[in-house]
């Protein structure tokens, strides 16, 4: 077993993943899209739509599934989110 760091507050940074800067991001990101869902401001069938993915895909992205992105599409993915909400 991995001896954990706990001396940050980074899960990412302290189990040693690489790219860990960049995953606290997109999750920082995907919980504030998450938010967005949550108190109404769009539906997930809106957002899906806006942001060019199923219902499912974006179901994925909310629970985790989302090393396989960028840093700058997730971004993007809340900007156009909070652009549609803004509207």
């Amino acid at each position: 077993m991995n001896e954990i760091d706990d001396s940050g507050n980074c899960v990412y940074e302290a189990l040693g993943i690489p790219d860990a800067s960049d995953m606290r991001t997109k999750s920082e990101h995907v919980m504030k899209i998450g938010l967005m869902l949550e108190s109404g401001q769009l539906s997930k069938t809106e957002a899906a739509q806006k942001l060019g993915l199923s219902v499912e895909e974006l179901n994925e992205i909310l629970r985790g599934k989302f090393r396989e992105l960028s840093v700058e599409k997730i971004s993007n993915y809340l900007d156009l989110l909070k652009t549609s909400a803004a509207d």
